[in-house]
Formats: structure tokens, sequence, C-alpha cells
């Protein structure tokens, strides 16, 4: 009896210090404890010198009344071009969204205007970098369209938040170049193998379009995931009372992807479509559905620095 007792507590002291040392990479906050970021990435329709004609001015008042009091924690805007529509919601915003950042590249007025892309928050976000496009065509010539990368923390967790707006129109060989740029100019040169990117934004990239959809997913090297809830499209030329056409369908090209996503625990996308009182009627308060995304992050329990290399 004595000889299987020294035998257990000799073979207590080597398994438990062997089972302590070897700890997972990664854990998910219970239920209890964990905390979402809520993201929006919503392309606004406030084009320049369009002003008389798209109603900006009520529908920047109407989009402030939606989102003052919104439980979003950053608000990613596209197409803030209208500098009267963007003091509006700025105004508006400032108590509840702080931390402004934007317009990027701005523009040379009349001639040329910013890259549209605002970013409100409710925590401060260190902005890392930002990029022009080297090539678009057509009429966003006239925009200094780009994408833009900021690192936040929330609730412990470092991440990084890449906001952009793809060239539009029939233009795929633009739009894979300026994938290309994103990737080599500000994703790769800030990856840190510890901390998610996550990549908003309208890329005019119909998900129904296999082929190039899944290109975009391959040179960003980014994931994406199920929309939840009833709508599930961003672009709605069918009932989208600012865009209707009888010949319209409707699309998914506004996005919020993942890169690094082992540090994601939980994910949740919606599209949103904010619909409201403008002027004397009802109105979609864009041309696009606005989609947000609930975040849930992973933690490190332990020092990973040598799990995981730093990608080149």
């Amino acid at each position: 009896m004595n000889k299987k007792l020294s035998f257990f507590f000799l073979l207590m002291m080597f398994v438990i210090p062997c089972a302590v040392s070897q700890p997972s990479q990664l854990t998910q906050k219970s239920s209890m404890d964990a905390k979402s970021l809520k993201i929006l990435s919503w392309n606004i329709y406030m084009l320049p010198y369009l002003s008389l004609f798209n109603h900006n001015a009520r529908r920047a008042k109407a989009i402030a009344g939606e989102l003052s009091h919104s439980d979003y924690q950053i608000i990613v805007f596209q197409e803030a071009f209208s500098i009267k529509c963007r003091h509006v919601l700025a105004k508006r915003l400032a108590k509840e969204y702080p931390y402004q950042y934007g317009p990027a590249n701005s523009g040379f007025w009349p001639f040329r205007t910013s890259s549209g892309l605002w970013i409100v928050s409710k925590m401060p976000l260190t902005q890392l970098a930002k990029i022009k496009f080297s090539l678009s065509e057509g009429f966003d010539i006239i925009a200094r369209k780009g994408a833009v990368l900021f690192q936040g923390s929330f609730d412990g967790a470092k991440f990084q938040l890449l906001a952009t707006h793809l060239q539009a129109d029939n233009s795929q060989p633009v739009r894979d170049k300026q994938c290309r740029e994103i990737k080599e100019h500000l994703l790769n040169p800030y990856f840190n193998p510890a901390i998610p990117q996550l990549i908003c934004g309208d890329f005019n990239i119909d998900m129904d379009d296999d082929v190039n959809y899944k290109s975009m997913l391959h040179t960003l090297e980014a994931n994406n995931g199920v929309i939840s809830g009833d709508l599930k499209f961003t672009y709605d030329e069918i009932d989208n009372t600012l865009i209707r056409n009888t010949s319209g369908k409707k699309r998914v090209i506004d996005y919020i992807l993942v890169r690094n996503d082992q540090w994601i625990g939980h994910i949740e996308r919606k599209v949103q479509p904010f619909y409201a009182r403008v002027g004397t009627k009802p109105s979609n308060l864009s041309d696009h559905y606005a989609m947000e995304a609930d975040i849930n992050f992973n933690t490190a329990v332990s020092d990973n620095s040598t799990l995981l290399s730093v990608r080149k």
C-alpha cells in the first residue's frame, strides 16, 4: 500500500506541473463576462454636387437622429463627401461619438473631393496609416478614394480597423488592383499576429459574382460570414425608395471582413435598412443599407509570441 501511495504521489509531481505548463492559446470569455464591440459600416450617399437632388441635408438630419442614441461603438461612413452634411452629422453625434476621424485624403474643392471615408467612435482610435489608390476610373476620378487603418482597444482586446470604398461601375481590374494595394500598403505592414484586422466598406463586388468575390477574399486573405436576420442584401434596386428601377436586383456589396480571425470568438453580421421620414414622406436614408457586426474577441491566456509568426 505504501509503495502504491509513494508511486501515486511521485506520478502527480510530474503530471500536474506538465498539465499547467500546457496553456491553451485562446479562450473565449464566458457569456456572463463577454462584452461585444458593435460596428456599423454605411455608405450614406452624400455625393458631391448632388445635394439638391438627393435631399442630402434632410437625410443628414434624419441619419443623425437614427444614430445619435445607437449602441454602435464605431461607425464607418462611406460617401460622406458633402461638407455641409458632414457638419450636421458631426455636431449631432459629437456627444455620443466624441472621437471623429477624417475624411481621409482631403481633396481640393471644387475640383477634387476627399475619399468620403469618415469614422466616428465612442472610444479613441490611433490612425496607423492611409493610402490613396493609384488607379481610378470614371466619376471616381473626382474622389481621392483609398483606405485608412486604425488601431484600438476594447475590453482589453486590441483590434485594427480598416475603412475603404472601392471603385464603382464595371471596373473589376481597378478593384483588383485596389485590393492588392490595401494588402500591400496597409494590412501586411501593420499585421500583428496577436491582433485581428477588421475590414469595412463598400467594395462594389457582388457576393453572387463568385469569381470576383472569392478573388477579393483571397487577395485580402480575409474571411466573411453569414448574414443574420431577414434582410440579406445591402444594395436593393427593387425596394429601396432612393434607387428603385424596374430592371433592378438585390445585391450584397458591403462587407465587414475579418483577417487573423482566430482572435474572434464570435461575430454576427446584420443588415440595417434605416428608414425614416424625410420631408413629407417616409424614405430610405441611403441608397445602401448598412452592415453591422457584433463582435466578441478571444483573449490570450498566455504569451503566444512564439506560437504565431509575423506575416511579411
